[in-house]
């Protein structure tokens, strides 16, 4: 939720104004095992295009660690932006590419294996006979997206983008098997913004990722209430549901204010897994700030009292 970077590099320096920090966490499966937990970062830049116009640039880093062995994977990446606006001036082209150096690292020694059983008790001194010939994989690899976006008319505005993450498709295995690749992943969306009144917005979404022999269709929307006073200070509030069809429903608030948007989610597991899950999936907790750019705000003649 709110990491636009994750759906396309082509989003990087979608905002108005200079600079725009991303954070988030995530905690999910606790009701069925060790908890998965995700935490990213990101900052974007628009500064750049007093030398380069059109471009923008970002860095970001995102980790992930689940289960017993405390599998880990960490990706630390850059990107980059570009927006190409159209002649008539109600549309717009966005190009991204997104490098990443990642690591995948296991414990072995937060495992416990059969071998270490005495006869008696666990006994972890005992050796576990297990080895694989790394503990870690390191590898670089890259992504690329593009997006295009149109105001239709005063009420409809439209945006849709294609991704593919995974482009060399890198080693994976612990076993030195080159034969196992990572997959690579495509990634369409396209979302809408209706203007219902002056207050309301409703924003419908639908996502289609796909990789190897998966396929994931997300859908849903979110609905938008402005509670703004003033043009210059932003109040907004926000909620909605998307669904993962087969799989979960997302429950999602958030409020926009001033530069800030804070979100948080929950996921409602409606899988086979429901029997260990009980229907609770994950929380996931978002925050962004953005830098605007200066604000030209009306002049004023002050004229003297008589």
């Amino acid at each position: 939720m709110h990491a636009p970077h994750t759906y396309s590099p082509s989003s990087i320096g979608d905002f108005n104004g200079k600079y725009r920090f991303h954070g988030n966490y995530r905690s999910q499966w606790a009701s069925v095992s060790v908890p998965f937990v995700t935490c990213a970062g990101m900052v974007e830049s628009n500064m750049i295009q007093q030398y380069v116009k059109g471009m923008s640039a970002a860095g970001g880093f995102v980790y992930d660690v689940t289960g017993d062995s405390r599998f880990s994977t960490t990706h630390l990446n850059m990107g980059a932006g570009y927006k190409i606006n159209l002649p008539d001036l109600s549309s717009q082209i966005r190009i991204g590419i997104q490098p990443t150096i990642t690591q995948k690292k296991i414990d072995l020694q937060a495992l416990r294996f059969d071998n270490q059983y005495n006869g008696y008790f666990y006994d972890d001194n005992l050796n576990s006979v297990e080895n694989l010939p790394r503990l870690s994989r390191w590898y670089f690899d890259l992504a690329c997206g593009v997006q295009f976006s149109k105001i239709i008319n005063d009420k409809w505005k439209l945006r849709t983008s294609f991704a593919v993450f995974n482009m060399f498709a890198p080693k994976q295995s612990f076993f030195n098997n080159n034969n196992i690749r990572l997959d690579r992943r495509y990634s369409w969306q396209i979302n809408g913004a209706f203007q219902m009144n002056k207050k309301s917005v409703l924003q419908p979404g639908v996502q289609l990722l796909q990789q190897g022999t998966y396929t994931a269709i997300n859908f849903g929307g979110i609905y938008r209430y402005d509670l703004s006073k003033s043009e210059y200070f932003k109040q907004v509030f926000f909620a909605g549901v998307y669904f993962r069809a087969v799989d979960s429903g997302d429950l999602i608030m958030g409020m926009d204010y001033d530069r800030w948007r804070v979100g948080v989610s929950y996921d409602i597991n409606y899988s086979g897994l429901v029997p260990a899950s009980n229907f609770r999936g994950g929380f996931e907790f978002a925050v962004i700030y953005i830098i605007p750019d200066k604000i030209k705000r009306p002049t004023y003649k002050i004229c003297p009292d008589y």
